[in-house]
């Protein structure tokens, strides 16, 4: 295959994370370029790249068949638009857009050009996720599914992420990686609460979120704040085999944030978890082991052959109607 020359769009957390390492590692991508205004890191950690100061210069770049969308949130829809009107595939760090109408628009016009677009949605590849979804294939039947997910950070902090611009908060963070694994997980609901709360002084933006999907034979609660000194267990699961608990964010950041590599030995998920079963036994299982690869793997895939993309254009849209929804659907 040949490799698909890539184009990161922001060199700040997400970027220097989430999406370099991972382009780099695998053997179906180059990445072939960053846009980095105020720096040139990530010219010191891949020296063979390209360094644009102007995103135009890289939308300009005849060899860029794909760019990555690393900055904040409020940028994606326009950039986004820019790059695929220039022919190019677009991969979005999440959130997708900040309204339903701009992901339709963005949708619309990819199927017009005969391009991929698609948010970035890696923890579809997580360890614990991905260890949940087999248990549902494997047959247990869930009854009530939580995920928690919270922060500590009761101080108001300075930076785009608490400016109090549209989509510029915690549950246009947070939410699409909840939304996303709990529609895969169970499909569209039968019906959908949420609710959003500014919890500390002076905060502009939803500090806390709580949303409530119903289904017919199950019910789903997805809550994150930051406020919360300890948090709570990350997926609790009640099921016909009892209940599984699993306990914390899955491993792979943390082992980013270490300097390990996507291609490391010893990278991926290999965390505890544990079942409750019927008979009142306490069975100690470990998580399958994820990797972000995975993500790209099938997106190479679809880019290239025509397959199947890690997110649909169809789940894309989901995500940002419940999202932006009001508070009951």
């Amino acid at each position: 295959m040949k490799k698909i020359k890539t184009g990161v769009v922001g060199y700040g957390f997400s970027g220097r994370i989430f999406q370099c390492p991972f382009v780099e590692a695998h053997d179906d991508y180059e990445l072939a370029a960053v846009v980095e205004r105020s720096s040139d890191k990530s010219k010191q950690d891949y020296p063979n790249i390209k360094v644009y100061k102007e995103y135009a210069d890289l939308l300009n770049d005849e060899e860029i068949e794909l760019v990555v969308i690393s900055t904040p949130n409020h940028l994606h829809f326009e950039q986004a638009k820019l790059a695929l009107e220039a022919n190019k595939h677009v991969l979005i760090e999440k959130p997708f857009t900040a309204t339903y109408e701009e992901a339709l628009e963005l949708t619309t016009l990819a199927k017009n050009k005969g391009k991929i677009v698609l948010p970035y949605q890696n923890r579809r590849f997580d360890g614990d996720f991905l260890t949940i979804k087999k248990l549902i294939a494997d047959g247990v039947k869930i009854f009530e599914y939580e995920a928690v997910w919270d922060r500590f950070v009761p101080e108001v902090l300075g930076g785009w992420q608490e400016s109090g611009i549209a989509s510029n908060n915690l549950l246009f963070d947070l939410g699409p990686h909840f939304l996303d694994q709990a529609i895969s997980l169970f499909g569209e609901p039968e019906e959908f609460y949420k609710i959003e709360h500014k919890l500390r002084e002076n905060s502009k933006i939803i500090d806390h979120f709580t949303m409530m999907l119903t289904y017919k034979d199950k019910v789903v609660r997805l809550k994150s704040s930051m406020v919360v000194a300890k948090s709570d267990i990350r997926y609790k699961l009640h099921t016909d085999h009892g209940t599984y608990h699993f306990y914390e964010m899955g491993e792979q950041e943390h082992q980013l944030l270490a300097g390990m590599r996507p291609k490391d030995k010893e990278y991926g998920d290999n965390a505890v978890y544990h079942q409750y079963d019927y008979d009142g036994n306490k069975i100690e299982h470990t998580v399958i082991k994820g990797n972000y690869l995975m993500f790209f793997s099938e997106l190479a895939e679809a880019i290239r052959n025509g397959g199947k993309p890690p997110v649909t254009e169809e789940e894309a849209l989901l995500i940002i109607k419940y999202l932006s929804t009001n508070t009951t659907l």
